[in-house]
């Protein structure tokens, strides 16, 4: 089978975020299938881009070809440089004629939702599935979080793209489970939804490397004065919730836990001026990124990790961290301070819950963790990576994929 896959934002183990493209597709190379990605060749959640041309290039990636969109440069935060990008990457793929001469899976992943029409153009001409992928709600993201009015034009734009995808897809696949209200609201008919989280790659974690060697001296000094190490690895922005971690680990008064955060944001500089004015800078670690393939090394070095996110009304329709697959994946005990429909870490019996941002409650958790005998946080970081490697294996997920797109078909 041939898989066309439009992701304006997808990545690899060679460029950073975003990786959910790149893993069901090489499973589907796997399975014996073709599979062409369209994404930009710039996006900001990558920490190394593609090179850069003033025309559509290709490359080819363990087995998957990625064609690179020339679209122009931008600062994370210039959402003008950013709206310039989606309106190029949009143009260009429904426009200009791609290097694809068959395809029998279209496939467009949101971001945002504009280039259903490109994906439309060539399932029409092929003949072939078509499969809106839902990994954030656009507009919605934009109003919600961001206070865009729902009048904008540009939001209005999106608004009906996002309609004309429910329309015209014959089936919707999301990795928010409780999405599907949201889109039987704008259009979608009931049986197109179809829940597809994302999961772990059990072969990025086989090829594993380790830490930096600063790193790793940095981290056996801090872990010399503090018995109960809670880490955090993955990009720290305010809806990561980083802050009340750090409040909460104020609260517990206790000189003997200490916090790691590995990564980098626009809320570093916010988290380590919050642990100075607290007086716990002592307790607090802070590591420059890695690449994702050492990731593993450093979570191995806690005792339990954490996970929050804000309480905000967009997570209603669910949520689905990739970094918590990856720290069960670990075997480490989970704090998890998020509110959201279906609760992983209780379900699975990997951690303590609390809600999402706050800090006493939070604290609680931590001195849970911190009373517990390590026997007992080993067994719960054993449940966790049990439970991840049953049910969020991406070899899994690919063929449920693909069963879900394809069932009833002749």
């Amino acid at each position: 089978m041939r898989i066309l896959f439009f992701a304006h934002f997808a990545g690899s183990p060679y460029h950073g975020m975003v990786f959910g493209h790149y893993n069901l597709a090489r499973e589907w190379v796997k399975m014996g299938h073709e599979v062409t990605i369209v994404a930009a060749s710039y996006a900001h959640t990558r920490f190394t881009q593609p090179e850069q041309s003033k025309k559509l290039r290709e490359e080819i990636m363990d087995g998957i070809r990625y064609v690179w969109v020339p679209t122009p440069t931008y600062q994370p935060a210039n959402w003008f440089g950013r709206i310039r990008s989606i309106l190029s990457f949009t143009w260009k793929t429904r426009f200009l004629p791609l290097p694809v001469k068959k395809a029998d899976l279209v496939i467009c992943s949101s971001h945002y939702t504009t280039p259903i029409y490109a994906a439309k153009r060539y399932a029409k001409r092929f003949n072939a599935k078509l499969v809106f992928e839902v990994r954030d709600l656009w507009p919605l993201t934009l109003t919600e979080l961001g206070g865009a009015s729902t009048k904008n034009p540009f939001i209005m734009w999106l608004q009906r793209a996002e309609n004309f995808a429910y329309k015209h897809a014959d089936k919707v696949v999301s990795v928010l489970s409780g999405a599907k209200d949201h889109m039987l609201a704008h259009g979608m008919k009931p049986e197109k939804f179809v829940f597809i989280p994302n999961g772990v790659s059990f072969e990025n974690a086989l090829e594993q490397s380790e830490l930096p060697i600063d790193h790793l001296k940095k981290l056996q000094a801090f872990r010399q004065n503090n018995k109960l190490v809670i880490g955090y690895a993955g990009r720290i922005g305010l809806a990561n919730a980083l802050h009340v971690l750090i409040e909460a680990l104020a609260l517990t008064k206790d000189p003997e836990i200490g916090v790691a955060i590995l990564g980098s944001g626009s809320h570093l500089d916010e988290l380590k001026a919050l642990a100075q004015k607290l007086k716990i800078e002592k307790n607090v670690l802070f590591l420059d990124p890695v690449n994702k393939n050492q990731v593993p090394a450093f979570l191995e070095k806690l005792d339990a990790a954490y996970i929050g996110l804000q309480k905000q009304s967009l997570f209603r329709f669910g949520v689905s961290p990739t970094k918590l697959n990856d720290f069960m994946l670990a075997g480490k005990p989970i704090i998890y301070a998020i509110e959201v429909p279906g609760n992983t870490v209780e379900e699975s019996g990997a951690g303590i819950s609390c809600p999402a941002e706050n800090p006493q409650a939070l604290c609680q958790a931590i001195l849970t963790m911190k009373n517990m005998s390590k026997e007992d946080r080993d067994a719960m970081g054993k449940r966790g990576r049990e439970w991840v490697i049953k049910n969020r294996d991406y070899k899994k997920l690919a063929a449920d994929f693909l069963e879900a797109v394809f069932e009833n078909s002749p």
